[in-house]
């Protein structure tokens, strides 16, 4: 029995709801892929480790600041925009190489397709931190890392804690808003170029043969 013309109009409408569909379909898909991903890890990750041997915060906050209020201490916090970082101020005991590295840090990442990550930590003058990697998602930002000592060439102070701020570029597009962080890392680093084990109690050296064997908490 031949279709009826119901039958035939049906079949057609179907067919276009199809091929809709599939064009639907296949566009979903290259947006997702074209999209930030919100979650991820870095083992290799782009960051910067200023630091102040005062002891005190490496940022500080400029957005408040009048000459009856000094900028507040920077904590961890997500850096989300170019008028954010812009209000992002280095203390006056960091040095000048790296107050310059923090400024031009900032003002090279690409706010449109990355976040820059803040988290303040202490550690000892003859000390330096090695980051494994940071993971990443929606609201929180966790990173690993060892401590190992100094490179000989490196002035320090023996029993000294000095401040750090680890300032780290995300490529992903990351709300604002930081729930949760968290780091883990162990002293000493495994594998170091360092080359010397013991440093002179309360001594401020460059380039001694010896180090400090004493590995202190964040």
């Amino acid at each position: 029995m031949a279709p009826t013309r119901r039958a035939l109009l049906g079949s057609a409408a179907l067919g276009v709801v199809g091929a809709l569909a599939g064009c639907s379909g296949a566009s979903d898909s290259e947006a997702e892929s074209a999209r930030p991903q919100t979650r991820g890890t870095e083992t290799d990750p782009t960051v910067v480790k200023p630091r102040n041997p005062a002891g005190e915060s490496v940022l500080l906050d400029g957005s408040e600041a009048t000459d009856e209020n000094e900028p507040a201490r920077i904590g961890r916090e997500l850096v989300t925009s170019g008028d954010r970082a812009d209000e992002l101020l280095v203390a006056e005991g960091v040095s000048d190489a790296d107050r310059e590295r923090v400024r031009s840090f900032l003002d090279e990442t690409d706010y449109d397709a990355e976040t820059v990550y803040v988290s303040p930590a202490g550690i000892l003058s003859c000390q330096r931190l090695e980051i494994h990697s940071v993971s990443w998602q929606p609201g929180r930002v966790e990173y690993e890392y060892c401590r190992e000592l100094r490179p000989p060439d490196k002035a320090c102070e023996a029993g000294t804690r000095v401040t750090l701020a680890l300032i780290f570029r995300l490529p992903a597009v990351l709300d604002d808003r930081l729930r949760g962080s968290g780091s883990s890392g162990r002293s000493p680093c495994r594998t170091t170029d360092t080359e010397y084990a013991v440093i002179d109690g309360n001594a401020t050296v460059t380039g001694n043969a010896r180090a400090a064997d004493e590995w202190g908490d964040f």
